[in-house]
């Protein structure tokens, strides 16, 4: 990741170009998140985050492969953001994966972890697998600074109880001979923040 007042650069094109900008004094809630992705691309998921700079829109999605054989499928991320009112929207931060990324799916969560009054992303890039493995990233969304990242199989994070910043990471813990079915305890550890 590579925070920066223009969007970041990304190798062009997977399958469609990404826009670099979106002009019109649109308001969040109005901008069809269609118009966020490259080309071509589906929409799997959108959400809003809220910083002391104003809200970023944050859009996940996938590519249709240019190999008709190939099982994965490009994905992306964006944060777009508008610098000031009735300035154009721009992608603050870009993260597209190709088909040999073996990337399954992206999926996001936005509230405030870090105790700073402003939101934080928390991303997951799945990795697919039995264990559904995945790479969760934690982003400042004012400053699109990474400040949380761990590759996990068999767990998840979770943003930490409201009130609390942290996070939350459960994860099932397997003993010699437990079967992938039935692990045999499940551990929970909460991270606070301390800045």
């Amino acid at each position: 990741f590579s925070p920066s007042p223009e969007p970041s650069p990304s190798p062009e094109p997977l399958v469609g170009k990404m826009p670099r900008t979106l002009r019109g004094d649109l308001e969040p809630n109005e901008i069809p998140p269609e118009m966020l992705v490259p080309e071509g691309a589906a929409v799997t998921g959108h959400w809003f985050g809220f910083t002391d700079d104003g809200v970023v829109i944050l859009v996940a999605w996938v590519e249709p492969s240019l190999d008709p054989v190939q099982l994965q499928l490009p994905h992306g991320f964006a944060v777009w953001r508008r610098r000031a009112a009735g300035s154009p929207w721009r992608p603050d931060l870009i993260e597209r994966h190709d088909e040999r990324d073996g990337v399954s799916g992206v999926d996001a969560s936005s509230t405030d972890m870090t105790g700073d009054g402003s939101d934080d992303a928390l991303l997951f890039v799945g990795l697919g697998g039995s264990g559904a493995c995945g790479r969760w990233t934690l982003i400042d969304l004012r400053s699109l600074q990474r400040t949380f990242a761990r590759k996990l199989c068999d767990g998840r994070v979770e943003p930490g109880p409201i009130g609390s910043p942290g996070l939350v990471i459960s994860q099932l813990v397997f003993r010699a001979g437990d079967a992938h079915c039935c692990p045999s305890a499940r551990r929970r550890t909460t991270l606070t923040w301390d800045g």
